[in-house]
């Protein structure tokens, strides 16, 4: 199971340089915030959906 700080760096490195500079584990991570609701949810969806 990966780490609060995992899924934060993961999502950060996506909203910053965008999913194609993720690593497989990284963008699995960020998948698994895209279906969670709140704050960190809304933030994958925003850097996944480009709004």
């Amino acid at each position: 199971m990966a780490t609060k700080e995992q899924y934060e760096n993961a999502l950060v490195k996506a909203e910053n340089f965008g999913l194609a500079s993720l690593d497989k584990q990284q963008l699995e991570l960020v998948k698994v915030l895209y279906k969670q609701s709140g704050s960190l949810g809304n933030r994958a969806r925003r850097a996944i959906d480009g709004k």
